[in-house]
């Protein structure tokens, strides 16, 4: 057959897709989408004429990809063929088709068949990696891993299929992913020669056409009969037979007589008629129903899935001059997307399984996107992209990579014993002597290995593995690692589990009180948390949503509670202001501790200093008295001797960030509030306390990156100012003595130079740390109570409130306990060594490097 695509077609831009569309490339070169006014001839527009230039081209160009130009017939036909599958899925797996009788007969028919057939696809899967099908490299070994391959995908597809009952997802995804592979089918047939790359980028127009039409047709078809429209009752109505089997289990008195629910939905009337000895709570039998929604919104799905894949095909332009910065871009408006089809999912009460559903559609296209890549890039190609981008990472961040490391080696360490194990085995295979090398080669780059080709316990690719590990600063990387578990079991154990009773006792308590008491008990504790230096502000803010909102809601109502929670929580931090900067920053400036502690010799503190001493409450100003650090900042008004009542105006934005905050705590109260019935009285409140943490994480963030983009304009402009301001000499003299004893720190405690006892201890710790940090995220239910924020301590915990914790849980603490006393001795061994070393040149006593007291001794002396 004759390519249809030529060298003339691909430099022909006048009759391109953006023509079709009646729009045109920013600069006839593909690299940007605006209307036929073109924003180059925006000099010759008046100022509010350029303004709107502007804007309209950044609005356009975040919201359309930035195609290829191709000519129409080309545009046309590649529309056409995208059209096809799109078309399959839509009439097969949605609502506007025969969805619910395909989903109905799927999941009556073959279900059951599912755990069947997964089984074998692990079974078959892990036998091919046990005799290298990866690296068969003789004629018929080729054959037989390409004919291996395509059975493992055709099952995987059948399991998706069959398996669709109880994870509707499924279909949407492969659609995702086969729409990738018959597209790119077609370049081997039609377009033979083109390069892949090339042809890849020119799908950028049509797969975005092909989504556009889908979602309005959807829209169209949505509001074209009642119908069609999604609610809640449609959607109980069609729950069995879209699939879903009702929980009976959980709710056996919602068993009616005839087998099925005890209630009717009648669609006509929009309304749920119950029979006798009928709850309402018997809704919640199809709880975990969530393929009603998926089948509605399927071609929107469908539509999301095709947008990325037009936007990553514009990744693959020739001429694309920062495709760093568009897939920068792209990214942040795939996740803006993801998040609002999960709030608009939530609020209209389909929000279960829906955040499954995108994860699975995002995994769906990075999976088709690497299809594209495949197909675009050859494999040197691939590796050389690789390392540039591991030179990259390596440049920018290399600095930090033990930490990461550390991350890594908390993580999955499990999964890398796993993988050991069954290189073991597959090296056993490997030698032997009914294995030729040409049936299973391994790689022949084995230059880091000390072992060649078959020797050795484990095959080369883990042996290489190993080497790589050697080769790191292994005690920072398990420090680091400790670190993270340390994080994890705070946020996991000692927030979600312990905070939680400590909340719900707090609750309990001044539920009999009077509003003015409890805001008087909730002040003390906020006043004593902000004069703590590592707290900030946040959880101050989130437990007076959380607590005052029970007692005022009875005095004020919901509304105007929230509004004196709001109150009182900026009085508390103008409060705690206060009496940082003029108690602590003015009474204590002569401390040196203090004003090292607050870093006042530091770049960034010294650029606080120079914006926060002029005059005036510039945006700079504001932006670092809202977005720094809480306590270092009140501290360095004090002692920089500022006046209080501009700071404190200075400081009323934080208002911006109080709000969300407190109304994530309120909001999360109110999710666990439930009727006499057992019905949720606010079924809506999880989804907002969900939308104000993002909110408040979103301002959190844009307030720290504002300062920080202050404080760096101040470095590069003001270097001069910067220099003159005189170095505080007794915090500089105290920071190069700690700088010194982190340095002989860092050198005594290097894993080689380590005695063995110490490198023992810090495994230990780390081991105890991850088997604590596996067990509670594993075994949960195995180790604390399930509690709620409206339970009491009396009623579901015996009256005791350690009970919250389970036999399991407690193992689990006290390896983390065990985990964090050998850290603390090994870092106390460490300094006394450190210290000794250096006591020749240094007469004064040094307890550790952050300033922790050297305990553990009977540790330490076995350590030395």
């Amino acid at each position: 057959m004759t390519s249809l695509g030529t060298e003339t077609e691909k430099q022909d831009s006048t009759n391109n897709v953006v023509d079709a569309l009646n729009i045109e490339s920013g600069n006839g070169n593909g690299n940007g989408v605006v209307f036929t006014e073109n924003v180059d001839d925006e000099e010759h527009y008046s100022g509010k004429d350029k303004l709107c230039s502007r804007l309209r081209s950044a609005f356009v160009g975040f919201l359309f990809p930035k195609v290829t130009p191709i000519k129409a017939s080309t545009f046309l036909l590649l529309t056409f063929l995208a059209i096809l599958p799109t078309a399959i899925y839509v009439a097969l797996f949605t609502k506007m088709g025969y969805g619910m009788s395909t989903y109905y007969y799927l999941s009556d028919n073959y279900s059951q068949y599912g755990t069947t057939l997964f089984g074998g696809i692990v079974g078959f899967s892990f036998i091919l990696y046990l005799l290298d099908c990866h690296y068969w490299v003789s004629p018929m070994g080729v054959i037989l891993r390409r004919v291996f391959v395509s059975t493992l995908v055709f099952a995987v597809s059948v399991l998706g299929f069959v398996m669709s009952g109880q994870y509707p997802f499924f279909p949407g995804s492969l659609f995702i992913v086969y729409t990738t592979v018959w597209m790119t089918s077609i370049q081997k047939v039609l377009y033979k020669d083109v390069q892949p790359r090339t042809y890849v980028s020119w799908l950028s127009g049509p797969l975005f056409t092909v989504s556009v039409i889908t979602f309005i047709a959807w829209l169209a078809w949505t509001f074209a009969k009642d119908e069609n429209e999604w609610s809640e009752i449609m959607s109980l109505a069609e729950s069995e037979t879209s699939g879903c089997q009702p929980d009976f289990d959980k709710y056996p008195d919602c068993e009616g007589d005839d087998g099925g629910v005890c209630w009717t939905a009648d669609t006509e009337s929009n309304t749920l008629v119950y029979g006798d000895d009928c709850e309402e709570k018997c809704t919640q039998v199809f709880e975990s129903c969530y393929n009603t929604f998926l089948i509605w919104a399927g071609p929107f799905m469908c539509s999301l899935g095709l947008l990325f894949l037009s936007f990553f095909a514009t990744f693959l332009r020739s001429n694309a001059k920062n495709p760093e910065h568009d897939t920068s871009k792209f990214a942040r408006v795939w996740m803006f997307l993801l998040f609002a089809v999960w709030v608009g999912a939530s609020l209209s009460g389909a929000g279960a399984g829906v955040s499954t559903t995108l994860g699975a559609l995002t995994l769906a296209s990075f999976i088709a996107a690497a299809v594209f890549l495949a197909i675009s890039f050859n494999i040197q190609e691939r590796e050389e992209q690789l390392e540039k981008i591991g030179a990259q990472l390596k440049e920018k961040y290399g600095n930090h990579f033990d930490i990461f490391r550390g991350l890594l080696i908390v993580t999955i360490s499990p999964v890398f014993l796993i993988y050991f194990g069954i290189s073991f085995v597959i090296q056993r295979i490997r030698r032997a002597p009914c294995v030729t090398y040409e049936y299973s080669k391994p790689p022949e780059n084995t230059q880091s290995i000390r072992h060649i080709d078959r020797a050795g316990l484990f095959t080369t690719e883990a042996r290489r593995l190993i080497r790589e590990f050697q080769s790191w600063n292994r005690t920072k990387v398990f420090v680091y690692g400790v670190y993270w578990g340390l994080a994890f079991m705070i946020l996991y154990v000692i927030v979600a589990q312990f905070t939680l009773v400590f909340l719900s006792w707090l609750i309990e308590v001044t539920s009999a009180m009077p509003l003015a008491q409890v805001t008087g008990i909730l002040v003390g504790i906020g006043m004593t948390m902000f004069l703590l230096p590592p707290v900030p502000g946040v959880p101050i803010y989130l437990t007076l949503g959380i607590v005052i909102i029970p007692v005022g809601r009875e005095v004020f109502g919901v509304t105007l509670s929230i509004l004196y929670a709001l109150g009182v929580s900026l009085c508390l931090k103008l409060l705690a202001c206060t009496l940082q900067q003029k108690m602590i920053g003015g009474l204590l400036q002569h401390k040196v501790s203090v004003r090292q502690f607050c870093g006042v010799n530091s770049n960034l503190m010294r650029s606080m200093k120079l914006v926060l001493m002029q005059p005036g409450l510039g945006i700079d100003k504001v932006s670092i008295l809202v977005g720094g650090p809480d306590w270092p900042t009140s501290v360095l008004c004090g002692i920089m001797g500022l006046d209080l009542i501009p700071i404190l105006v200075g400081t009323l934005p934080i208002i911006f960030l109080i709000t969300p905050t407190l109304l994530s705590g309120t909001f999360l109260y109110m999710s666990s509030v439930r009727l006499e019935d057992g019905q949720l009285e606010f079924p809506w409140a999880g989804t907002l306390a969900t939308i104000c943490t993002a909110i408040t994480a979103l301002v959190q963030f844009g307030s720290m990156v504002v300062a920080a983009f202050y404080l760096e304009k101040t470095v590069s402009n003001r270097q001069h100012e910067l220099e003159d301001i005189p170095i505080d000499e007794e915090v500089k003299e105290a920071d190069e003595k700690d700088e010194e004893i982190r340095e002989k720190y860092d050198e005594v405690t290097t894993w080689k130079s380590l005695p063995l006892i110490a490198k023992v201890v810090l495994a230990l710790s780390l081991i105890c740390m991850i088997t604590s940090c596996y067990m509670v995220q594993f075994f949960s239910s195995l180790c604390f109570v399930e509690y709620q924020l409206t339970y009491t301590i009396a009623d579901h915990l015996d009256g005791d409130w350690k009970n919250i914790v389970m036999p399991l849980g407690a193992v689990a603490n006290l390896l983390f306990l065990a985990s964090l006393i050998l850290l603390l001795g090994f870092r106390s061994w460490g300094m006394r060594k450190a210290q000794n070393q250096l006591s020749d040149g240094h007469a004064q006593d040094i307890h550790s490097i952050d300033g922790e007291p050297s305990t553990n001794y009977v540790l330490e002396e076995s350590l030395e």
